[in-house]
């Protein structure tokens, strides 16, 4: 009885990266997979304390997610085009896919969203830039609408919000090769080849084929109505032929506001490798739309306020606590939550000891001193602390070691604490302030090396010691339990 084996797919060829890889990076998740993540750097950058993984947050990197079945190399001429433009890059190895490993969680295409998040989490990312292919295209969509405040732009290449986008034969397809490797999963051996010797996946690799392609036959599930809220300058590409049913692209543009459709002539939906060099125009042009970068510049403080020491007598401790309570109350980033960070009694201990210090309107500030009804428009506390998080917290990222920082004494740092700026004083520019605040007490102290952790979810944070000379180090696994937010912390120095 003649063999029958399971349909076998041959990849149409294309080009890797030509740019050296500045680093590999194997991303833990909380269900055993290990996501891979490579990173590209322009030339001249590389993994070093500043630009580690070589991703320089001055220039936010694109994010890349390629199609079902494939790996990262795919966008390699892209790759070259954005790391030559001066931009970095992140391409993953979706979950079950290249270099990536499966895990025990249910295969969705959220999971692999959540995914890409953690890995950018484990890079120490706050902001991205993202490329997405098919089903990159369908994440990419997922990030923009649900992790908002930390994507820059998408450019979704071949995307589809429901398996209905699809012609119904390639979806019966698709569900056909699925049973064939199924059944070959449980049926077939090692080593098979077909008859002009191309090689038949083998039993394990025909599951993985199998539970890929049932993702595309069963979703996504993406209601059109909740791309609205979606608020980054995003291009919808599709190739002249593409499977994409065109009446599915004009939905998703539709749905997206300001979002623009590009239809690429004489391609099919095989963007990436046909046509890299009109993918990258796209991206390029889509980033540019919203070229958000932090240029070095120095803190300084101003003009209107004035930061001094925060007395440790009068009602100052309730309004450290009354700044905190907006802060945690303010939709944002910062995930701080009330009465679980600050943990109680923090702030009010690092006041009596003398640590604090405040920017304020400089007309309430007479003699280096606040007066007595001075608002407290943002406060940081500093004192002599050289463990800013030793990597050793229990948890699916420990076991990495310590701070890549060079080990100081107790004396030669300065640790920064609970730097904090009250939400109805946005765009005064009171977090400068506080750095100049902190860069003045640090000195007072004699420290050589002010010092502070910020989590990774928080943007304007982490795009502010970018933009003021701050040195960044590798992320360490400091998660704050019961906060909203990843288990990593970017670690940021500054000598003095």
């Amino acid at each position: 009885m003649p063999v029958s084996f399971p349909p076998v797919h041959v990849p149409r060829p294309y080009a890797l990266p030509a740019t050296p890889l500045a680093a590999r990076v194997e991303c833990p998740m909380p269900d055993g997979a290990v996501i891979v993540a490579w990173t590209y750097a322009p030339a001249g950058v590389t993994d070093a304390p500043g630009t580690p993984f070589g991703i320089d947050l001055a220039v936010p990197p694109v994010l890349m997610l390629h199609g079902n079945g494939e790996e990262h190399g795919i966008f390699g001429p892209v790759i070259d085009a954005v790391c030559a433009s001066g931009r970095p890059v992140i391409a993953l190895d979706s979950r079950a896919q290249g270099a990536s490993t499966r895990g025990t969680d249910p295969l969705t295409y959220e999971l692999m969203a959540a995914d890409a998040v953690e890995a950018c989490a484990r890079l120490g990312v706050p902001q991205v830039h993202v490329l997405g292919f098919s089903d990159g295209g369908i994440l990419g969509l997922l990030l923009a609408r649900d992790w908002g405040a930390h994507v820059l732009s998408l450019t979704a290449l071949g995307a589809n919000l429901t398996p209905a986008g699809l012609p119904r034969e390639d979806t019966d397809w698709m569900a056909f090769a699925a049973a064939e490797n199924r059944r070959w999963a449980e049926q077939g051996w090692e080593g098979a080849t077909l008859e002009d010797g191309t090689p038949v996946p083998s039993p394990a690799e025909s599951a993985r084929i199998a539970e890929l392609l049932q993702l595309m036959v069963e979703n996504p599930r993406i209601e059109a109505a909740s791309l609205a809220a979606v608020n980054c300058p995003v291009t919808v590409m599709v190739g002249e032929f593409d499977e994409i049913l065109p009446e599915e692209t004009d939905r998703i543009v539709a749905a997206i506001p300001g979002a623009t459709k590009v239809v690429e002539p004489g391609i099919d939906h095989n963007l990436p490798k046909m046509a890299p060099g009109a993918v990258a125009r796209e991206l390029l042009a889509t980033v540019e739309r919203n070229d958000v970068r932090h240029p070095a510049r120095a803190a300084r403080v101003p003009e209107g306020l004035a930061v001094c020491r925060v007395p440790v007598e009068g009602l100052w401790a309730e309004r450290l606590d009354a700044l905190y309570e907006r802060v945690a109350a303010e939709p944002g980033t910062s995930g701080w939550v009330r009465d679980v960070w600050p943990p109680a009694g923090m702030a009010r201990g690092l006041l009596a000891s003398g640590a604090y210090w405040g920017a304020l309107e400089a007309s309430s500030v007479s003699g280096g001193a606040p007066r007595d009804d001075a608002e407290l428009l943002g406060a940081v506390a500093v004192n002599r602390d050289a463990h800013m998080g030793d990597g050793s917290a229990p948890g699916h990222g420990s076991g990495l070691g310590g701070p890549s920082w060079e080990g100081l004494g107790e004396k030669d740092v300065a640790g920064w604490h609970l730097l904090a700026a009250d939400p109805a004083a946005r765009g005064r520019g009171v977090g400068d302030a506080l750095v100049c605040a902190g860069l003045l007490a640090s000195r007072e102290l004699g420290a050589r090396s002010a010092r502070l952790n910020t989590n990774v979810a928080n943007v304007p944070g982490n795009c502010l010691y970018a933009s003021l000379g701050f040195t960044r180090h590798r992320p360490v696994w400091l998660p704050y339990p019961g906060l909203p937010l990843p288990g990593w912390s970017n670690l940021w120095e500054m000598r003095l």
